[in-house]
């Protein structure tokens, strides 16, 4: 047993039991090297002996997955092995389920995909890997409302026999599980074994997560008599395609259950096809487009009086002043095109191609969250008349656009859910599959990012394109010189500015993170004087960034690199492009150039901007500790400083931020204070 403050490993210091699961005793434990909590538990030792014949050990620490905790160490003592793995905070979903009794579709559809994705993932390893003992007490819901699979100290790695030693979950364990245990009971009890050797495979750890879901909607476990059970679709609030995917993971025969992670995913992802309404939607929209041929053809009779050349001539008025609004854009004069595009709105409300420029420049700008915000306005109006496949295509772009602005400021999960809406109008567009690959890819969920990547490529995706997603990939997969080449490539090979921006961006980003800073100044110096004018203030930006790293890494050429991060950042400025961090980083460089004066100036303005922003008091607070360390003794004076502080911690409490300067700040404050300063 492990003593509380005791330091496993030399690098594991114990804090106490947490309590006890199917492989072992659990403890919380203090990684001291990376400052994290994370979980040790030692392995029973029937289990050990099995992980250590099998090197699972090995297997088990390559994994990585958003929804997986990550295995850091495997630790063997005389007494023990123990395993170290994340500390996953929250709460199981067996606590959860006492306390909520059951949860409504919408949620646990969230969770049965993502615990489909890490199924998935686990069963498309090589060998695959079974965790075989799935259930509520083994699900961690955490703070933000996602889970995470845990205990893997009983997950097996199929071999060529399919067999692996484990024990039963009673309403979870699959009935093959049951009926090896009755068929082998007797031999094992006389030989006086407490455990089974059995076959299972991936179809058992389908059957285990279907009574999971079954169990979170209904309130209660399927019984065990697998003839008397509720069908799933049965349960209040269950959809009808949601309850045939749950029933066909619990089926008593194998053969009729999903036979893999990702063929149960790929069902669940897209189980609303199987609805009953759904499905009458679809007929219905085909009776409609019949409907609109025979209408069309009817129309022909219109020649003769006059009505067809009046619906003509509106419809190149309105082709016209698309046209118009696109060339105002071309040359710069964004506003007066969007202003086109309004006007064009609100005589057309009912076409979709107007709200899809609109869109589109506001994107181009670079102002990501008022086209979401535009967007989300636009959809919720609901005016446009979908009449055409031309106009589900626009359809198709609108939400492709809004994918890419939430991709833009690092919302992932929504891009993600923006794009899913954007294939379901339209499944043509190789570019809608290849940033469906970016951004599954930039949230680990490789299978699935690597699907979309091959529906691309059917689709005939260009060469540029398959490089920046294959970069991506490589980048996730910590294969960064792979990434590198790939990236560059995109750059030699594509005409389209956004993509090169990306690439150029993305690159930049891969090498910035594996400490190749020259590498990254040199690329973002060589893009900047090749960009067009949008791209050029992003990339510039970056660069000033890139400055401001290697006058760190240099101290001794510190001033030489800050004046040229401020040259760059006030090029920017002058040219109207401001955003805030932008100007924090200008009144840090200030600053650390002691031109204090400039440093209140900027930090002034950006509380002007952003009154509720607790970093900018923050700022302010450090700015006035800096400027008083550098007067004597006598003269310094610290109640500015403190207005700061104080104004800094009442916003800071409101946004409940997560910030490690705070506690800077905090103990600088008490020592003043200590101090007899304040």
């Amino acid at each position: 047993m492990l003593e509380t403050n005791m330091v496993l490993g030399g690098t594991y210091q114990i804090v106490g039991e947490i309590g006890s699961g199917g492989g072992g005793v659990v403890y919380k434990a203090r990684h001291l090297r990376l400052q994290i909590d994370v979980v040790v538990k030692r392995i029973r030792d029937e289990v050990r002996g099995k992980i250590q014949s099998r090197q699972e050990a090995d297997v088990l620490k390559k994994l990585k997955h958003p929804y997986l905790p990550r295995v850091y160490d495997f630790i063997e003592t005389p007494e023990a092995v123990y395993t170290v793995m994340d500390y996953i905070p929250g709460i199981s979903l067996e606590k959860a389920l006492q306390q909520y009794r059951s949860f409504d579709q919408k949620r646990v559809l969230q969770w049965a995909q993502e615990l489909g994705e890490a199924v998935a993932y686990l069963h498309s390893q090589t060998p695959p890997i079974i965790h075989s003992d799935i259930k509520p007490a083994n699900i961690i819901l955490t703070p933000d409302g996602h889970i995470c699979l845990i205990d893997f100290n009983i997950s097996i790695v199929i071999d060529s026999a399919m067999k692996a030693t484990l024990g039963i979950s009673r309403g979870y364990s699959s009935p093959e599980q049951y009926r090896d245990v009755k068929q082998v009971q007797t031999y094992y009890m006389t030989a006086g074994m407490q455990n089974v050797t059995i076959t299972i495979d991936r179809r058992s750890d389908i059957y285990s997560l279907g009574c999971v879901l079954y169990h979170l909607l209904s309130g209660s476990p399927p019984d065990v008599n697998f003839n008397t059970r509720l069908p799933a679709g049965e349960i209040s609030g269950v959809s009808e395609g949601f309850g045939f995917i749950i029933d066909k993971m619990i089926e008593y025969d194998p053969e009729d259950r999903y036979q893999t992670g990702k063929e149960y995913l790929d069902a669940v992802n897209s189980c609303y096809k199987l609805d009953a309404r759904y499905i009458v939607h679809r007929r219905k929209e085909r009776a409609l487009f019949a409907a609109s041929l025979v209408m069309f053809f009817a129309g022909s009779v219109l020649f003769g009086s006059g009505i067809l050349q009046t619906l003509r001539e509106r419809e190149q008025s309105y082709q016209a002043e698309l046209l118009d609004g696109q060339e105002s854009a071309e040359e710069g004069a964004y506003e007066e095109a969007i202003a086109a595009m309004r006007s064009l709105e609100e005589d057309y409300a009912d076409r979709v191609e107007a709200y899809e420029r609109e869109l589109y420049f506001y994107y181009v700008m670079g102002r990501y969250q008022e086209c979401v915000d535009r967007g989300n306005e636009i959809i919720d109006l609901q005016r446009i008349n979908l009449k055409d496949s031309t106009q589900e295509k626009k359809m198709g772009d609108i939400f492709y656009l809004l994918a890419n602005c939430h991709y833009e400021q690092g919302n992932y999960k929504d891009a993600q859910r923006m794009m899913e809406q954007a294939l379901d109008y339209n499944q043509s567009n190789n570019l809608y599959f290849r940033d469906y690959c970016i951004i599954l890819a930039k949230q680990e969920k490789l299978d699935r990012a690597e699907s979309a990547l091959e529906q691309a490529r059917e689709l005939d995706l260009e060469d540029d394109s398959i490089h920046y997603a294959e970069g991506e990939l490589c980048v996730v997969r910590n294969q960064i010189d792979e990434a590198v080449v790939h990236f560059q490539k995109t750059i030699d090979l594509t005409e389209d500015a956004v993509l090169r921006k990306r690439a150029v961006l993305l690159c930049a980003a891969a090498l910035r993170d594996n400490g190749r800073l020259d590498e990254e100044t040199a690329l973002l110096e060589a893009a900047r004087n090749q960009a067009d004018a949008q791209a050029k203030m992003v990339i510039t930006e970056y660069l000033a960034d890139a400055y401001m790293r290697q006058g760190d890494m240099h101290p001794d050429q510190l001033a030489s690199y800050n004046q040229k991060a401020l040259a760059l950042f006030q090029e920017l400025m002058q040219s109207g492009y401001v955003t805030y961090q932008l100007q924090e980083n200008m009144a840090v460089l200030y600053e650390e150039n002691l031109d204090f004066t400039s440093a209140e100036a900027v930090l002034l303005k950006l509380a002007d901007a952003y009154p509720d922003n607790y970093r900018v008091y923050k700022r302010l607070a450090f700015l006035e500790a800096d400027r008083q360390q550098y007067l004597e003794n006598q003269a310094r004076n610290y109640h500015v400083m403190k207005r700061y502080y104080d104004q800094c911690k009442e916003l800071y409490g409101q946004q409940d931020a997560g910030d490690p300067e705070m506690l800077m700040l905090d103990n600088m404050v008490r020592d003043l204070q200590s101090g007899g300063w304040l």
